[in-house]
């Protein structure tokens, strides 16, 4: 196992999660694919333009992809493990509350430069987010389903991350 999808909606703890599996297999790199459809102020890249970006990372040996639900029709055809993480509403809904305020007036380390962390910016974007659970809950279900042979967790609670993460620990490079 040397290729690692996480995936989940906005503000499930998807790129600290990633950097968990970096601390225990830090020969493996972490790809933010916020990092890749960026550009500066929060301004999306041009599909094709993110679409070829992805499909140069994905051909690397090894990596650990974060990213949300629409990297996955292009990424899980070349991932050996799929992690879903899929908290409670009411924790997800924390974690988007105390996010902006955590890098106030900075750039998330996962981020290109330029994308600052705002407030108000950032709860227009969460209240969208939550609004929208259900369609992307029911894209990854989907996509989770029909992943055959690769290795899956759907992460609820920690307690579950903790599982991944021995897991991925044990596994030889």
């Amino acid at each position: 196992m040397k290729k690692i999808i996480i995936t989940g909606a906005n503000g499930v703890g998807k790129s600290h999660f990633g950097a968990k599996l970096a601390l225990v297999r830090p020969e493996i790199p972490v790809i933010s694919f916020d990092a890749i459809k960026l550009r500066t102020d929060w301004q999306q890249r041009p599909r094709p333009e993110i679409d070829a970006a992805l499909a140069r990372e994905l051909e690397k040996e090894a990596w650990i992809l974060e990213g949300g639900p629409s990297l996955l029709s292009q990424a899980v055809g070349k991932a050996d493990a799929l992690v879903w993480l899929d908290p409670p509403e009411h924790i997800r809904a924390w974690q988007l509350a105390k996010r902006p305020w955590k890098y106030l007036g900075e750039t998330r380390p996962e981020l290109p430069a330029g994308n600052v962390d705002w407030p108000w910016q950032q709860y227009k974007f969460a209240l969208r987010s939550l609004r929208n659970r259900s369609k992307f809950r029911t894209y990854i279900s989907e996509v989770y389903c029909r992943a055959d042979g690769l290795q899956k967790w759907r992460c609820r609670n920690e307690k579950d991350r903790i599982a991944v993460v021995t897991k991925w620990a044990k596994t030889p490079v």
